[in-house]
């Protein structure tokens, strides 16, 4: 199962901590609620019909292709869509990954406990996006 969602690949964020009637409680920042709503609508919007959640152990790669700063020159940015060059920006393959399998969780698979292996990859290329790929762990 492979699916895209369009635009700048996003990290997840900290949560904020705030203390209600003497407890402490997380709450969750608006941007990841909104991106994480963009990935299960990327996701629901490209899953086959008769697509059934995943009960065994998955392994999931992620491909999120970053814009190319408008101050590369064209041999740099040549190079970057070669794949020479790579993003060393925020955010981390780790809070990408970290907001995509949040997300997929009771809609691709039933928890992210099942994921057991994780591929996250950092690209430039001409339109941002994220490529998630899906599969059965074998």
């Amino acid at each position: 199962m492979v699916f895209e969602i369009v635009g700048a690949p996003v990290g997840k964020r900290r949560p904020k901590f705030s203390t209600i009637h003497g407890y402490a409680q997380a709450i969750k920042p608006k941007e990841d609620a909104i991106y994480e709503n963009l990935v299960k609508l990327s996701f629901q919007s490209n899953k086959p019909q008769e697509y059934s959640l995943f009960e065994k152990p998955i392994k999931i790669k992620i491909e999120a292709y970053f814009a190319i700063p408008k101050s590369f020159s064209k041999k740099k940015i040549n190079m970057a869509v070669e794949g020479v060059i790579n993003p060393q920006t925020k955010p981390d393959a780790d809070n990408i990954a970290k907001i995509i399998c949040d997300a997929l969780n009771n809609v691709a698979y039933k928890d992210d406990t099942q994921i057991i292996e994780l591929t996250v990859v950092k690209r430039y290329a001409l339109e941002p996006k994220v490529k998630v790929t899906l599969n059965e762990f074998i």
